[in-house]
């Protein structure tokens, strides 16, 4: 089945403004499976880039996070990004601010910028899956493999 743009989304998409030469194309629809996907957290987890910089997005970064039970993320800040979670399954204890929280499947978390944070992943044999949004994109680029 090939799916086609309604009218007015593709009068929406004309209407987006001109880009430099060297700038990304913007990407108004990212299907998954052509999203790039990065190991994470030793190896115990990845990160799917959706929308960010390398798609054109430069209001946001939308990614989907998967990671293992027993998984930890370190104490990291974002300076001038918020981060939100939305937690689809597993579960996952936040520290946020020095403040103890736990997060399971239909929570949301807001993790404001310039806020160490750092979670775990608790949940005994289920991994912790998660659709995580930055306002304004940057973040996400952490976990790309260092350039050579």
């Amino acid at each position: 089945m090939r799916c086609t743009l309604p009218f007015t989304l593709a009068l929406a998409a004309s209407a987006l403004p001109a880009r430099a030469a060297d700038a990304p194309v913007a990407r108004l629809v990212v299907p998954a499976d052509t999203a790039p996907t990065y190991a994470i957290v030793g190896g115990k987890g990845q990160a799917t880039l959706l929308h960010n910089l390398d798609t054109g997005s430069p209001e946001a970064a939308l990614s989907v996070l998967v990671l293992a039970p027993g998984a930890q993320v370190p104490v990291h800040v974002h300076p001038s990004s918020a981060e939100f979670l939305y937690i689809e399954s597993g579960t996952c204890e936040l520290v946020i601010g020095g403040v103890k929280s736990v997060a399971g499947p239909g929570s949301a978390v807001r993790i404001p910028a310039g806020v160490p944070h750092s979670a775990k992943v608790i949940s005994a044999v289920q991994s912790l899956r998660a659709v995580q949004f930055y306002v304004g994109p940057g973040p996400e680029q952490r976990f790309k493999p260092a350039a050579k």
